[in-house]
């Protein structure tokens, strides 16, 4: 495996490089974990750009055949759920994981042949609790594993230790999606502005401007900048086909 290895950055650190398990934490969970039960731990916040990130770094390296899913679910983005709806059902003609609430959940920036890779080579474990969350308790909340939960989710790391098992027949497979090669924070702030640039569209702009369909434009693909056609603003976004997805779900498109 590359050193290289995780390719896109992001909220984790490395175990045990003969571990084939890859631990996925909800929001800001922490837990102690002894790091020869697994490979990579992390965290996922959101339920595409953060997503996206996960997907590719398992596909690039076909030595994960496990992806342990826990932590609390979070309300709103609904990781959890979006990363094991999209595990089991996989996404519609429109890039929506299907079966996921979240209230964005696209993934944009990653085709089909990837996709079909990730479910084929990992078996998702969900070990998410609680998984019903009807509100929003805090913003982004840092939380610790309580007792039990840590001693379920370490029953289950020693279990799929113990069992034998092989690299995916296949070798890695690499992606370059130059908008998600910045950190998780980076990547964050990015959404969040071009969030803000679309709500204050909204707030600003006449209301027969605003029901206009047209989609943003392409000024650069390097650096990932576009054009709201309606107000003229130019912006840079990590996708702007997510982008185009986020202005749908806030004027009801």
């Amino acid at each position: 495996m590359s050193p290289d290895w995780p390719s896109y950055k992001g909220d984790y650190i490395l175990g045990n490089e003969e571990s084939r398990v890859a631990i996925l934490i909800i929001g800001r969970g922490t837990v102690d974990l002894p790091p020869d039960l697994y490979r990579i731990k992390g965290t996922v916040k959101t339920e595409n750009l953060g997503l996206e990130k996960v997907v590719l770094n398992i596909v690039s390296n076909p030595s994960i055949r496990y992806l342990v899913v826990c932590g609390k679910e979070e309300f709103g983005h609904f990781p959890g759920d979006a990363i094991v709806s999209l595990w089991s059902n996989g996404l519609d003609e429109d890039r929506r994981i299907i079966g996921a609430k979240g209230a964005i959940p696209y993934l944009c920036s990653i085709p089909d042949e990837v996709l079909i890779r990730f479910r084929q080579q990992v078996h998702v474990i969900d070990l998410v609790h609680p998984r019903e969350v009807e509100e929003m308790v805090a913003m982004d909340p840092i939380y610790e594993f309580e007792k039990e939960r840590r001693a379920e989710l370490i029953k289950v790391l020693k279990r799929l230790k113990a069992e034998p098992g092989a690299d995916l027949e296949y070798g890695p497979m690499h992606l370059e999606v130059p908008g998600l090669r910045q950190s998780g924070e980076m990547t964050a702030r990015g959404m969040h502005r071009t969030a803000d640039m679309i709500i204050e569209t909204m707030l600003t702009m006449p209301s027969e401007a605003l029901s206009t369909k047209s989609k943003f434009i392409l000024v650069s693909n390097e650096f990932n900048m576009g054009l709201d056609p309606v107000s003229g603003t130019i912006f840079q976004a990590p996708s702007l086909k997510l982008a185009e997805k986020m202005k749908s779900y806030f004027t009801g498109d």
